[in-house]
């Protein structure tokens, strides 16, 4: 193969003693790999255990209350989340760091996808390494690793599928089609989009069919694993036919539509509505939440499609691979990519979408930015290595320094000074709160307060018992704050939301026979804190009811917080039918 020309001036470089080598050697291996993906899960651990500051979020609280009523799905996504905070609580109990816990091994499984992943395509454990530290290094990630939310055991999947099915594709690899099948399955258990995947996959076969190394019995395979997908879809399927598909209603509520669970009020009866800004959020918020490393993703998919040989020498942890096979796979992680963050985007013609929606889909994305990490450095010290031979004094050939100066190079340095300065301050955002001018702007109340509103409101309880000699309960308008104080009183009781009969959505407390409002025998007569809605709301509903202004660390604006005496039900509501929940077929344990 003909010697790219900066390979000719680092191997003159090299010889006139120059003390250097491939970028990163000593980091090609699996050892490396494994060590900085153990190393970072234990920090995470350590710092969730002893050193985090912030209670759960709202959804986090949420999606613990689903663990403590196991069933096959969910009002608005599927089981995958509350089963795995399930199986961590009942381990460790109900602790802040053990609903989290499964987030970090998921980001540990994301991680060594990645890397396995990122090998496979450019054979070179170097980039396996960079991949990881890329993923690590994306802002997204290091949220989401640390919040249990549905996304990083949705990315975790995303990744072993693509993984996965790279494997089948190119490696005649019989378990590779069961556990792209299995992934696909687990993955539609947290998130539903993982089956936007299937299109990218299906486009990369048929372009690429000539490339292709399939098993013999490929077919029979290929069954197998859509049986797999298809079993993983089945919890959801059948837990929504029994309760007339509510989480389709949840998501044309999503879109704004007719048929969803949220009114269609925005440019309702003028047909198609589009605000351009939705779609200018969308895209400026992808930047923001995968940073520098996209610079390096689309540098090296372009230098992979230019065929263009790699500048650099050949070691035992660097075989070059022909720049046709380079380009087929750097071809299949973008292809894995755009059928999600196209959907979203198409999304955003239609309605607001949420930054973090199509996260999953920059998974393999990032395996091209570990690529460019690597080769954009080896080509960078080759650079430098040839300046240094050059008589001084030296020209300056770098915008900021007299050395030279690549993309690549200074995309990487972007890259790692964004991502450790995004995560070591995400991990006091609340310090940034005490900055004058920057604070009103940082949500410090979605991370901390919890435990402070939760005793205020268990002092107000406290306060209606005595007075009344009856056992208060208490009620909310917005689902996060019930899981919230369901998770912070003591005791963790039962907590109700009054959201879809105070005019908002539907949530999953209304499918719970245990949160029923409309159960008088529990519930009649009895004193409450409430906390949301007006006061003439709760006038209807109770005896007496006084206002106890907003509860102690309780952040958001508008959200006051009363106290009712003699409950007496919603009137002219007719009951929610309950009855299928409590005769279906027990959740798995």
């Amino acid at each position: 193969m003909v010697e790219h020309p900066a390979t000719i001036k680092f191997r003159a470089a090299a010889s006139a003693n120059e003390p250097r080598g491939p970028f990163a050697a000593r980091l090609g291996s699996w050892q490396a790999v494994l060590g900085l993906v153990l190393s970072l899960a234990l920090a995470r651990i350590i710092y969730l255990v002893w050193l985090c500051p912030y209670s759960l979020i709202e959804d986090e609280a949420h999606y613990w209350e689903w663990s403590r009523r196991l069933d096959w799905s969910y009002y608005s996504k599927g089981p995958g989340i509350a089963w795995s905070i399930a199986a961590s609580t009942g381990l460790f109990g109900d602790s802040e760091w053990a609903v989290r816990l499964p987030v970090v091994i998921a980001s540990a499984i994301t991680m060594l996808a990645l890397a396995g992943l990122a090998n496979d395509v450019f054979r070179d454990l170097r980039v396996a390494f960079f991949t990881a530290a890329c993923a690590a290094l994306v802002p997204m990630y290091q949220v989401t690793s640390l919040l249990a939310t549905i996304d990083m055991p949705y990315a975790a999947c995303w990744s072993v599928a693509a993984w996965a099915a790279w494997r089948a594709f190119k490696r005649e690899s019989l378990s590779a089609w069961i556990m792209l099948g299995l992934a696909l399955g687990v993955g539609f258990l947290f998130k539903y989009t993982i089956l936007l995947l299937i299109p990218g996959l299906v486009l990369f076969a048929f372009v690429s069919r000539r490339t292709l190394n399939l098993a013999r019995r490929w077919p029979f395979l290929a069954l197998v694993s859509i049986a797999l997908t298809i079993v993983g879809t089945l919890p959801v399927l059948v837990w929504n036919a029994r309760h007339g598909w509510p989480t389709l209603h949840h998501l044309l509520g999503h879109l704004g539509v007719a048929g969803g669970d949220v009114a269609v009020t925005q440019g309702e009866g003028k047909g198609w509505h589009y605000n351009p800004v939705w779609t200018l959020e969308f895209i400026g918020t992808q930047l923001g939440i995968v940073g520098p490393a996209l610079a390096l993703a689309f540098w090296a998919y372009r230098r992979s499609r230019g065929n263009k040989p790699r500048a650099t020498l050949d070691t035992e942890t660097h075989n070059p691979e022909q720049p046709a096979e380079r380009a087929n796979g750097a071809l299949f992680l973008w292809l894995c990519a755009a059928p999600v963050i196209v959907f979203y985007l198409a999304v955003t013609l239609v309605a607001e979408a949420e930054g973090n929606w199509a996260m999953a889909g920059y998974t393999t994305i990032l395996c091209l930015a570990g690529a460019g990490v690597v080769e954009g450095m080896d080509e960078f010290l080759a650079r430098v290595a040839a300046w240094r031979t050059l008589p001084e004094p030296r020209p300056r050939q770098g915008l900021l320094r007299r050395k030279p100066e690549t993309f690549p190079q200074l995309a990487w340095l972007w890259t790692l000074i964004f991502g450790l300065v995004a995560g070591l301050g995400m991990l006091r955002v609340d310090l940034a709160a005490l900055v004058p001018g920057i604070g009103p702007y940082v949500p410090v109340g979605r991370l901390a307060g919890a435990p402070i509103q939760a005793q205020d409101a268990f002092s107000h309880a406290a306060a209606l018992r005595r007075r009344t000699g009856l056992e208060p309960f208490y009620v909310t308008q917005h689902y996060g704050v019930a899981g919230r104080l369901a998770f912070y009183l003591p005791n963790h009781p039962t907590v109700y939301c009054s959201s879809s009969r105070m005019g908002g959505r539907k949530t999953q407390y209304d499918f719970w026979l245990d949160t029923d409002l409309d159960d008088l025998e529990t519930l009649g007569g009895r004193p409450a804190v409430m906390v949301g809605a007006e006061i003439e709301t709760w006038q209807l509903l109770f005896d007496r009811v006084e206002s106890f202004g907003k509860l102690e660390g309780d952040h958001k604006k508008g959200r006051p917080a009363f106290g009712g005496v003699g409950y007496r039900g919603f009137p002219n509501r007719a009951r929610p039918n309950l009855n299928a929940s409590a005769t279906q077929a027990q959740p798995p344990k």
